[in-house]
């Protein structure tokens, strides 16, 4: 039985795929161990090609599956049907591994007997330079729980830094909503339902390209295809409806606080960022949506305040009958500033208190 299993989604990547494969090129003993699941997405470029090119030469290790383009859940889906390893981690194409710490990772792994292992990464530039740092500094001399996670820190769990045990996904048969992207938020989110035991691995693991032209997080791709985490959004809140009654408690605070800070990104970006008459509908459908669903959520979002005024900007547009108002202009102002010099679109940064560069 492999020890761990890692899912390539791949489409159009012939430029960082040696690069992501070679990463995954570890010592003599612990590629026994290892499964590289490398799911072509219907490329139109040489990734497949490229991918066949280390299912030759490590035959025991890399498998190439092509199928038609479905976007990254299907991938993931894909992947999931044809795993062996006892646990398993997504890399995604155009980022890569620091293959010595994969090599004592696998070890790591060998004698592990937990739901979920959390490591450190990094942002890095098209130049490989490093432009964040994620260190959550968790306990590593004995598991722990997702209840004893800091509060801050949940937002900075992506699917970098994070390995399931394989019987987790299988336990909820879990299934990755198919044809449209941002559904790694789902892969964050659904599967800790089951998580009773956690451990930290110390060590910067994953690389994590931000910056590429094009991929998901672009300003300009991301304006253009919003609509797209209000569906991943709505499948989140409705897994969270169909299990709120028994949820586990060791779960029950990460859940919440993620589906809070992932929803409040919609909101933000439809309200403050690229306010609009399509998109105030867009929202309005949307809240009612998560109120027919669960109204712990709905007022959930309603709660966190500013610290200058003493407001929720949530409730603040749902008093003024889904219409701006002076405190929501005075928001999208502050945004515009911060916009003119030159802060960035996205803020990906964890508090101090969190990271070590």
């Amino acid at each position: 039985m492999k020890v761990l299993s890692i899912i390539v989604p791949t489409y159009n990547m012939e430029n960082y795929l040696h690069k992501c494969l070679n990463s995954l090129i570890v010592s003599d003993m612990n590629m026994a161990s290892l499964e590289v699941l490398v799911i072509n997405d219907g490329s139109k470029d040489s990734s497949l090609q490229i991918a066949h090119e280390y299912e030759t030469i490590y035959p025991q290790t890399f498998k190439v599956i092509d199928k038609g383009n479905g976007n990254y859940g299907s991938c993931i889906n894909r992947g999931l049907k044809e795993v062996t390893g006892k646990y398993v981690k997504v890399l995604d194409a155009d980022d890569c591994f620091v293959v010595n710490v994969l090599d004592k990772f696998i070890d790591y792994l060998q004698d592990k007997d937990i739901d979920l292992v959390l490591n450190d990464f990094v942002t890095v530039d098209e130049n490989d330079a490093i432009t964040e740092s994620y260190t959550f500094n968790l306990p590593t001399n004995n598991t722990f729980t997702l209840q004893d996670i800091p509060k801050p820190m949940i937002e900075w769990i992506w699917h970098h830094g994070i390995t399931y045990k394989t019987d987790i996904l299988k336990a909820i048969n879990y299934h990755q909503t198919e044809g449209i992207s941002y559904t790694d938020d789902e892969w964050i989110f659904m599967p800790m339902y089951k998580v009773e035991s956690v451990s930290y691995f110390p060590y910067i693991l994953y690389h994590y390209l931000l910056g590429r032209e094009g991929q998901t997080f672009d300003p300009i791709v991301m304006k253009s295809s919003f609509d797209k985490r209000i569906i991943v959004g709505k499948s989140m809140v409705q897994y969270f409806a169909n299990i709120e009654q028994s949820i586990h408690t060791v779960a029950k605070s990460y859940m919440i606080e993620k589906l809070r800070s992932r929803l409040s990104v919609i909101y933000n970006f439809y309200l403050t960022k690229e306010y609009s008459s399509y998109g105030n509908e867009h929202l309005k459908e949307f809240d009612q949506f998560i109120k027919n669903q669960s109204l712990f959520i709905y007022y959930l979002l309603a709660q966190k305040k500013d610290k200058i005024f003493g407001k929720n900007y949530i409730q603040e547009w749902r008093s003024a009958n889904y219409a701006s108002s002076l405190y929501l202009s005075i928001r999208r102002l502050k945004f515009r500033i911060r916009l003119f010099f030159g802060k960035q679109y996205r803020n990906i940064h964890m508090p101090e208190n969190l990271r070590r560069r």
